[in-house]
């Protein structure tokens, strides 16, 4: 079994040795090869080790978990947070967070996390060879490139489809929703409903009121219908933020 080269980054010490501890008995694929005790320290000894990936408290003196992030704004380690604050889910998901572990760590919830790193860097791979960045979204006068990552949100429109970009442009497809929800990427695009379908990237806010409703960062409200509840947590599952008291 190949390992996966880690650093435990926690201001407090019983909070490292019980990560390291629990780590080693329960999790053969990790191996530590550091730990530090404050966001400056970490930074160095990411440069130094290169890990593969960081296990990172959040709630830490003088800088976070976050300060730590934004110095590695295209990093290629995995990160899991591990921390005792349930408030941090749609920020980690902004951040790219691969899991979210909350203290007092359960065994299972570790494992589940650190079973998600050789998918992380197999996707990784994938995605640097075939997962195309760029759209073509034909129309009446002709076709216009967009960003795939810049794509906010779609809604059916009968046997159309209604494209949504980050900067206010909008486009009438002459495409079913369901053409792009084969084309587009399945662990970014979630379908929400019959006729929505979110990137997951522009998620704010998610309420139960009248059933389920996603409130995106434009401030547009979309419903989680029944049938694609499961659907959606599950997605968010993946992102491993969302955590529920």
């Amino acid at each position: 079994m190949s390992k996966f080269k880690s650093l435990l980054v926690d201001d407090e010490k019983h909070g490292r040795d019980n990560l390291r501890s629990m780590l080693t008995n329960y999790c053969p694929e990790i191996s530590i090869a550091g730990e530090a005790a404050s966001v400056a320290e970490a930074k160095g000894l990411i440069d130094q080790l290169n890990p593969d990936v960081v296990f990172l408290d959040i709630l830490m003196p003088q800088y976070n978990g976050f300060d730590l992030l934004d110095h590695f704004p295209n990093r290629k380690f995995a990160v899991i947070f591990v921390s005792a604050s349930i408030d941090f889910g749609i920020q980690a998901l902004k951040a790219g967070v691969l899991d979210y572990v909350l203290k007092p760590i359960s065994i299972n919830e570790l494992q589940h996390a650190t079973a998600k790193i050789s998918a992380f860097f197999d996707n990784r791979k994938k995605g640097n060879t075939e997962t195309a960045s760029k759209i073509a979204l034909a129309h009446s006068n002709g076709f216009a490139i967009e960003e795939i990552a810049n794509i906010v949100r779609l809604h059916a429109d009968d046997n159309y489809t209604r494209v949504y970009t980050r900067e206010g442009k909008q486009y009438l497809i002459s495409k079913p929703l369901k053409d792009f929800e084969r084309v587009l990427p399945a662990d970014v695009f979630i379908r929400t409903h019959k006729s929505y379908m979110i990137n997951i990237h522009f998620l704010k806010e998610f309420s139960n009121e009248d059933g389920g409703l996603v409130t995106l960062q434009d401030g547009y409200k979309v419903p989680v219908s029944k049938r694609k509840n499961s659907v959606f947590f599950d997605a968010l599952k993946k992102f491993s933020l969302m955590i529920r008291p």
